[in-house]
């Protein structure tokens, strides 16, 4: 992993918590959550139509990671709906990277030194440490939300190398998903809601859609060239952008617990870079 790429996924961090910060301050995460996809599959849309599909490599990996990111964004509002940011997001974000340097090394050849390895470690171990007492359901709808992330950031990086185009296999991805999760939402909550909550905060979920679509596009292009374990265990340092969000921005409080925790999982992520 260069110093380019490095700080282009830390990059990426600080844009994944700041919509996570936007869903979560919202009075209904779901919808919140579809408008800022939305948004991205609006920005996206432009970007297929002009440059087409991705390679037919990727085509089915694209299939499988569309699925999965809409039982992500499932999952992770009914988190954010039954305890708060300080529990979920971490959770959910440490979750995932193990599980996803465990599957970039058996199943797509990635080579990680021992270094990088505890690095990972120390990032995810960072970051689940970071619970605190809350909904024992929110804790494990987090944890549903942290397979999810395994599994789209193992079938994303996948495509990306398949097809070796990160743009147009983002711009797919997003523009599909939100066709699928669009029809999921319209049945549960209906199109008056829908369009309230786009007029509510047009700007604001905008925004947020904005930094979602750009920070996965920064990860994607991170993927085609370094092991997937490295590129997820840096990118969960969006938890500590996360907590300190969550503190300026909701009024959680961050306990001398939160502080090392977030400590370790920058130490984490130096060992990656040094690892790389």
């Amino acid at each position: 992993m260069s110093v380019a790429t490095f700080v282009m996924v830390l990059v990426a961090a600080m844009l994944h918590a700041a919509w996570n910060l936007a869903m979560k301050d919202s009075d209904d995460r779901l919808l919140a959550a579809w408008a800022i996809m939305g948004v991205g599959g609006l920005v996206s849309l432009p970007v297929l139509v002009v440059l087409g599909p991705p390679p037919a490599e990727a085509l089915g990996w694209l299939a499988l990671s569309v699925g999965i990111h809409v039982g992500y964004v499932l999952a992770l509002s009914r988190a954010y709906e039954l305890t708060d940011l300080a529990v979920a997001y971490p959770v959910a974000r440490g979750t995932a990277p193990l599980l996803v340097t465990i599957g970039g090394v058996t199943l797509l050849g990635d080579a990680i030194s021992p270094l990088g390895i505890v690095g990972v470690a120390l990032v995810s171990g960072g970051l689940m440490s970071m619970m605190r007492r809350g909904s024992l359901a929110g804790y494990r709808w987090a944890v549903f939300t942290g397979l999810f992330i395994a599994a789209y950031t193992l079938s994303d990086g996948a495509g990306v190398r398949a097809g070796d185009d990160a743009l147009r296999y983002i711009a797919a991805l997003f523009v599909l998903q939100t066709a699928l999760l669009s029809v999921v939402v319209l049945r549960v909550r209906g199109r008056r809601s829908m369009v309230d909550t786009m007029r509510a905060q047009p700007w604001r979920l905008g925004m947020a859609g904005c930094a979602g679509v750009t920070a996965y596009l920064l990860v994607l292009i991170a993927s085609r060239t370094s092991p997937l374990g490295l590129v997820s265990g840096l990118r969960e340092t969006s938890t500590a952008f996360g907590v300190l969000g969550g503190s300026v921005f909701l009024g959680e409080s961050v306990t001398p617990k939160h502080a090392a925790a977030v400590a370790a999982a920058i130490v984490g992520a130096l060992l990656i870079l040094a690892g790389s």
